[in-house]
């Protein structure tokens, strides 16, 4: 027989997003060998990351640590203030993967290929996992497919993750995000049930709650995507990929503007450096000079009263 794996419970909770309990589960655990020490502990560390906590991460794990802790270490720097660091991180990772001691190490090749997926460093991203060691590995090379727009590529890996495990939590997690990319009632129907599955497995958690919510929007199901976001807004009113949500949920719903606004303010006060607040903010910061450009040219009345009921209009 098989021996147990210990670490099953830590692993799952972490790739659900249930960081806290990921953390407790890993604090309980202490008859381990020295392998699964480290592997606990850089799962302890992500789950830190995960909440936010990237200092501490950076302090604790020293200089003498092994290479996926020190891999571990140099993803919190990078999380923590990514525009400030992104030089550095990138070189840290390239020392590291290059390093005999540390190129061949499994959570050295993920870390950096997180990294690389931020920056839109790609061919570098798909370079640095092309062993495909491990589930996660796996997982992540179909997420990079899909960012990509190739999901007959990332179809492909959810291949290889069925075969090596049908009912694993990553490879029902990749068929979900597989199936909401290729579109379709029946697939998009598939997805929810993957998210609804795992909720009665597990519990529900912010990863698993937005997933669902977005599979009900693709089914036009809006008033069910919005139970499942209030849902996660009572465990976290400021997380970003909820806020998202809420605001494409709000607003294919017709809600009132500033309900939306609210969802927005709480985005940009909480998450000034996201990636899609950046984005936001140069659109609009775009729109605005464009705008006053126009205005520039309008000399009567008339034109001013067009130009305000068309703002009117995109507002809504």
């Amino acid at each position: 027989m098989a021996d147990p794996d210990e670490l099953y419970t830590l692993r799952n909770r972490f790739w659900l997003g249930n960081f806290q309990a990921a953390i407790q589960e890993g604090n309980g655990l202490s008859r381990l060998s020295d392998d699964l020490k480290v592997e606990r502990d850089e799962f302890v560390y992500r789950c830190y990351i995960g909440l936010g906590q990237c200092d501490l991460v950076a302090r604790e794990i020293g200089d003498d640590a092994p290479p996926a802790l020190r891999a571990v270490r140099e993803l919190a720097k990078y999380v923590a203030d990514p525009a400030g660091t992104k030089d550095a991180a990138i070189e840290a990772f390239g020392g590291l993967l290059t390093d005999p001691s540390s190129k061949n190490v499994a959570s050295v090749q993920l870390c950096a290929a997180l990294v690389y997926e931020k920056e839109d460093l790609m061919k570098e991203a798909f370079t640095a996992i092309r062993p495909q060691s491990t589930m996660e590995q796996l997982a992540l090379w179909a997420q990079l497919c899909l960012k990509i727009n190739r999901p007959d590529l990332a179809e492909a890996h959810l291949a290889k993750l069925q075969k090596a495990d049908e009912d694993a939590t990553l490879t029902q997690l990749v068929s979900a995000w597989v199936n909401m990319t290729k579109g379709g009632e029946a697939r998009c129907k598939e997805a929810a049930y993957a998210y609804e599955e795992l909720i009665d497995k597990f519990e529900p958690s912010l990863t698993l709650l937005n997933g669902l919510a977005v599979a009900k929007m693709h089914l036009r199901d809006f008033d069910e995507a919005e139970a499942r976001l209030n849902e996660a807004l009572a465990k976290s009113h400021s997380d970003a990929d909820t806020l998202i949500n809420a605001v494409s949920c709000a607003a294919f719903q017709g809600k009132d503007q500033q309900i939306i606004d609210r969802y927005l303010a709480t985005l940009y006060s909480s998450h000034p450096n996201h990636p899609h607040v950046v984005k936001l903010k140069a659109k609009e910061a775009e729109f605005d000079e464009l705008a006053a450009a126009y205005l520039k040219e309008v000399t009567n009345e008339e034109d001013l009263a067009k130009i305000a009921e068309f703002n009117a209009q995109l507002k809504k």
